[in-house]
């Protein structure tokens, strides 16, 4: 399963608006969380579901409630328009991520991504890519690209069969908001492999907002080994690679993982 075109980690206003009293997820609210507890903060637009989580509300119990009810093995099956999971999954048929947010990392910057710019540039390079035997999409140039138009964010991508991805995804939600204490994951659902016909595969995506920043980049490669489970090798790809356009089978033939471990 290639990774999904849409929704690299960026954050805007319509992700983090509150509830409104025709948000059709309300309802399931009272059943899921204690009145009485911390909870965490919900939102539920722009086919997205967040759960943003702090060191108040990371508890187990609000990490398994959140992914219980809303589980990435939601199928919607286009002869009944019925959950595989069953009714108790609020997940809906028009939902295409789950994350979790707990907090951005220590680390800040003072300017914002310059995504154009980043495509500019990069078309720049590609349209002389192998002329008079030159090269010039090289992982160094394309590492400059992102850093000079600060794109910095990248994940771990994780591939799953939607028979396995509540557990996994569960220990994933775990480990980021319990384990590191810090971090953003989604999890894709309901992604279409053709008109009409839905994809079984599922993708886990784990971030860091700096991929320059090789002891966090590897000290979350070795969490999702150590305390997840994932022992195969899983690709690491950067998001400018993905405003670049570069996916597998692109027609420069540069791989769109960054490391793979």
């Amino acid at each position: 399963m290639e990774e999904t075109r849409s929704s690299d980690f960026q954050f805007n206003e319509s992700q983090t608006s509150s509830f409104s009293s025709s948000t059709p997820y309300v309802k399931y609210l009272p059943t899921i969380f204690s009145p009485s507890s911390h909870v965490p903060y919900i939102t539920t637009t722009n086919n997205w579901i967040t759960a943003y989580f702090n060191e108040y509300t990371a508890s187990l119990s609000n990490v398994e409630r959140f992914t219980r009810y809303w589980r990435p093995s939601f199928h919607l099956n286009y002869n009944q328009s019925q959950s595989r999971s069953g009714p108790d999954n609020s997940v809906l048929p028009t939902t295409k991520w789950i994350a979790v947010n707990r907090g951005l990392s220590s680390l800040e910057s003072t300017s914002l991504p310059r995504i154009p710019e980043l495509k500019a540039a990069f078309d720049a390079l590609a349209s002389v890519h192998h002329t008079n035997g030159h090269s010039t999409l090289t992982v160094s140039k394309l590492d400059n690209l992102a850093i000079k138009y600060n794109i910095l964010s990248g994940k771990w991508l994780v591939f799953t069969s939607v028979n396995t991805v509540d557990k996994l995804w569960q220990d994933v939600v775990q480990m980021v908001c319990m384990y590191r204490q810090r971090g953003f994951a989604k999890v894709s659902v309901n992604q279409e492999e053709e008109v009409g016909k839905m994809n079984n595969s599922r993708v886990i995506c784990v971030y860091v907002e700096d991929f320059t920043d090789l002891e966090e980049v590897r000290s979350l490669r070795d969490d999702l080994r150590t305390v997840v489970g994932v022992e195969r090798k899983i690709p690491f790809k950067m998001d400018a690679y993905s405003h670049m356009g570069i996916y597998k089978g692109n027609k420069w033939g540069i791989s769109p993982a960054r490391w793979f471990e």
